[in-house]
């Protein structure tokens, strides 16, 4: 009995503490200097497409400042997806080609790159790019990632940062934390490993010749994720092109931030099961150490998640001493302190802009909030495209 209570514990203790290990080792790689890429002069053709749900208000910063960046031959589309508000009017008068797409029971962000991806078969361009319809896109942005696309064969990454809006609260501060630890400390981390990175869902160059073999309409929430998986498998994962940036906010109400919180973390939870443990098995197979690497990136779960089953191991391997004797309780406290040094080393590194250490104590009320996420509301909202509501909305999110 008490065996096979050990052998239990055992398996619980290294599958938290692995996750923990490898925040631990992609933050430290993150403190060296980042491989810059090479990149040559954009493709004579580049196609830029949005996928926009309900934008009609935030769509015209993103579309000024892409304009700004086309050249007279580059395509600007937006795919009006499922929409009950403007948007398809309003981008057509910021000049953009316009596709309206309706199939209520086919929502979601990678239908929508999908279709507009099919529509560009009969007169495909050399390069591919993707950005939300919400962000800010940094001056240069398209012609560097294409450049690197090009020069490289593979898909590029801006790198994408969402920040704390003004006035938004010291929550909003820990969340913009948090991202920089998921989009900046962990990607320059894989990035200085394997050369490879996330898709992180705005920002993204790649050749034709890749996307077109790609298939985004699976209707995962996480599409970012699952077409991370989708390139590796196909041997070409995503590079790390920061010098192109993309920026976003956070959104400034309790009820939106708990949605767009219940997206992420329980897409990611389900990614990890269902599409990360069969690319790590692929990647043993195959031998390919990028694959491996982006498919247990993959498999670390929301800090607050993982840092919540930590202390749960640490619980059952204390109560456990007498049986299962000190080898678990010591392995999940060195999984713990290696998972606070991470936390604290990126945050003296590179969060103290987005926290400053005044408003460190709004942890503890973020990490409670975050249970609502794992309730029964957040279940719900995390499995279908909900466009986000932010600061000026004037009624629910659709």
């Amino acid at each position: 009995m008490s065996t096979g209570l050990t052998t239990l514990l055992w398996g619980l203790v290294l599958a938290v503490s692995a996750p923990a290990v490898l925040l631990a080792i992609e933050t430290l790689a993150a403190f060296f200097p980042l491989r810059r890429q090479s990149a040559c002069a954009p493709p004579s053709s580049l196609a830029v497409i949005v996928p926009a749900h309900n934008e009609g208000r935030h769509i015209v910063a993103t579309l000024r400042d892409l304009h700004t960046q086309l050249r007279p031959d580059d395509r600007l589309i937006v795919v009006a997806d499922n929409c009950t508000d403007d948007t398809a009017a309003v981008a057509r008068e910021c000049g953009a080609e316009v596709l309206v797409r309706v199939a209520p029971d086919h929502r979601g962000k990678g239908y929508a790159l999908q279709y507009a991806i099919d529509c560009l078969r009969d007169k495909p361009p050399e390069c591919v790019l993707f950005f939300d319809a919400d962000c800010r896109v940094g001056e240069g942005a398209l012609q560097h990632l294409a450049g690197v696309a090009t020069a490289s064969g593979r898909p590029a990454q801006a790198l994408y940062i969402m920040n704390a809006p003004a006035g938004a609260g010291p929550g909003a501060s820990v969340s913009a934390f948090a991202w920089i630890m998921i989009n900046r400390v962990r990607m320059t981390g894989l990035s200085n490993l394997t050369n490879a990175t996330r898709f992180t869902g705005a920002g993204l160059a790649a050749p034709w010749g890749l996307i077109a073999r790609l298939d985004f309409g699976a209707g995962d929430i996480t599409e970012d994720l699952v077409m991370t998986l989708k390139m590796a498998l196909a041997g070409a994962p995503p590079i790390f092109a920061p010098d192109a940036q993309v920026t976003s906010l956070f959104p400034t109400t309790k009820d939106a931030s708990v949605t767009q919180r219940a997206r992420w973390e329980h897409g990611s939870l389900e990614i990890m099961a269902r599409r990360a443990a069969p690319a790590m098995l692929r990647g043993i197979f195959r031998a390919d150490m990028r694959l491996m690497m982006l498919a247990a990136d993959a498999m670390i779960p929301p800090l607050v998640a993982l840092g919540s089953a930590l202390i749960l191991a640490a619980v059952l391997s204390a109560l456990s001493l007498g049986f299962a004797g000190p080898g678990p309780f010591i392995t999940i406290l060195t999984a713990i302190a290696l998972f606070s040094l991470a936390l604290v080393a990126g945050w003296l590194r590179f969060g103290r802009t987005a926290l400053p250490a005044s408003q460190l104590w709004a942890l503890a009320p973020f990490m409670l909030q975050k249970l609502k996420v794992y309730g029964r509301r957040g279940r719900a909202s995390s499995r279908t495209w909900t466009r986000t509501k932010r600061g000026g909305d004037g009624g629910e999110a659709g």
